[in-house]
């Protein structure tokens, strides 16, 4: 329940495995809305009490096991922080906490780490009534601090509803440079930042909206200076009601925006970064973590990737030993022609490769047929967090290519970067050659051997590898594009090509 936006988010999980979050309502209650030093006015309490009671309603309808609900800097500071707090527990339905500043920072914390890469950085939070920054370092959280510098607040204080005078963003932006200046060590806390809450995801939309961006995600998106300085630009030349055309931004958020984004590129010069990367999970999740994770005392998933993918295939209900089969026989491919000589090893692609195979049928939830392109749209739309949106569109594309015809690139060449196109060929020469090694789940292991011309892959299998080999033999198209050599696959002492001949494993 904070300042500006209450959000209910539903989760459905198993204690330190798999969780889907099932449902969110939100509604921009506006809290901090006209509060003054006499407290939250009374129309804005109202307001609250209606949407708890909405909430709760919805919990009980729902028949939810757990809540958990908690408020942040609105409740916090007002002078009549109870009669808040009766309007938004709901008569006793709802068990509101008041979090600290401290609990506040953590929260956000634990939702961004655990849903990005963030080893050492900071974490910037600005809701409506403050902003908080958190610095991490080896994925711990080191110091933080709150200030109330939130969108709400600042608008109120510095935007009217009118074009602002550039003496009111200077103004503003004054107040900001010295409000942070309180807190010495925030200057040095460097260029990797991760920035949550509701204000930074409206401005990554609008970015990505103004920049025609070829994927519907915020989280993991790169929110650049310079794009943002654009942004404040565009929405300080209109008035407020005419910042709802700006495309990207919501009604219910035009005109406490430009405040929130000048408050945004404030901070990240300050603290000497120069883009902020987009983590659509927060406070929110943080809460949640700390459920799922009960028992770690540092509340932290041991490694982000691994458990975005494996967390997937368990909402897709995917079969783990054939997808585990699958991912070994295509990394041990990948190696095995990176160590021939036949493409450039990198870690990064390893990774994505591994994550394509995991989820390669995770298409078969909505329907076997087709399953290549349903998965192709459940990846793209599902999510990875841990992996760059470079990273998804080529495991979308990889799952998408898997069986039949490879996929066009040109709707992702926006986010793919160079060579797009010859890093899926040999990335998918590998996983389809997998795949159908795979057929026979008794395989286990293939050695590969180039002779210059064609390429002779040995396959090992504990049963009849009849099976494996002729299917594998129907991918040499796909490896002849990738690597520029004829497949050759064989068991023992014979092999087969595509057109079924007997040939000799040299």
């Amino acid at each position: 329940m904070g300042s500006n936006t209450f959000r209910l988010v539903v989760f459905r999980y198993r204690p330190g495995g798999a969780f889907r979050l099932v449902d969110e309502i939100r509604d921009t209650v506006r809290l901090s809305r006209g509060a003054s030093a006499a407290g939250i006015r009374p129309e804005a309490v109202e307001r609250a009490r209606h949407t708890a009671h909405l909430y709760a309603a919805f919990c009980a309808a729902e028949a939810i096991d757990e809540i958990d609900a908690v408020t942040t800097s609105a409740a916090r500071d007002a002078p009549n922080r109870d009669e808040v707090l009766r309007a938004l527990t709901a008569q006793g339905r709802l068990p509101v906490r008041v979090l600290s500043e401290t609990e506040e920072a953590r929260y956000g914390y634990l939702g961004a780490v655990n849903s990005t890469t963030l080893g050492d950085g900071w974490v910037l939070d600005l809701g409506g009534g403050s902003i908080q920054a958190t610095e991490v370092r080896a994925r711990a959280m080191g110091r933080s601090f709150s200030r109330p510098l939130g969108a709400v607040r600042m608008t109120e204080a510095f935007i009217g509803a009118g074009v602002p005078e550039r003496s009111d963003i200077k103004a503003l932006r004054r107040h900001v440079e010295r409000t942070l200046a309180e807190v010495p060590w925030f200057a040095g806390l460097g260029d990797r930042a991760v920035g949550i809450g509701g204000t930074v995801r409206t401005l990554a939309r609008m970015a990505q909206k103004a920049e025609r961006y070829p994927l519907d995600e915020l989280h993991a998106y790169t929110l650049r200076r310079e794009a943002l300085r654009e942004l404040i630009e565009q929405m300080a030349a209109l008035p407020a009601a005419g910042r709802v055309s700006l495309p990207g931004l919501k009604p219910d958020r035009a005109d406490i925006t430009l405040a929130g984004a000048v408050v945004i590129a404030t901070a990240l010069d300050m603290a000497g970064a120069t883009r902020i990367e987009i983590c659509s999970q927060g406070l929110r999740e943080g809460v949640f973590y700390e459920r799922l994770l009960a028992g770690r005392p540092d509340v932290l998933i041991d490694d982000v990737r691994r458990h975005s993918v494996l967390n997937l295939m368990d909402a897709y209900r995917c079969d783990g030993a054939h997808c585990a089969q699958v991912g070994d026989l295509a990394l041990s491919l990948y190696d095995q022609l990176a160590a021939l000589g036949l493409q450039r090893g990198d870690a990064g692609e390893r990774e994505v490769l591994w994550a394509a195979a995991m989820l390669h049928d995770a298409g078969v939830a909505v329907d076997y047929n087709d399953h290549h392109k349903h998965g192709y749209y459940l990846v793209l739309n599902s999510g990875l967090p841990g992996y760059t949106h470079e990273e998804i569109a080529m495991v979308a594309l990889l799952v998408r290519g898997h069986r039949k015809g490879l996929a066009s690139t040109s709707p992702l060449e926006g986010v793919l970067g160079t060579d797009g196109r010859g890093r899926l060929q040999r990335l998918a020469a590998c996983l389809r050659l997998a795949e159908q090694l795979a057929q026979s789940r008794s395989v286990t292991g293939v050695v590969l051997r180039d002779d210059g011309e064609r390429l002779h892959a040995t396959v090992a299998d504990e049963g009849d590898p009849a099976v494996a080999l002729w299917s594998a033999g129907q991918e040499s198209p796909a490896v002849q594009r990738a690597v520029g050599r004829r497949l050759v696959v064989g068991a023992g002492g014979r092999a087969t090509d595509r057109s079924g001949r007997a040939s000799a494993v040299w």
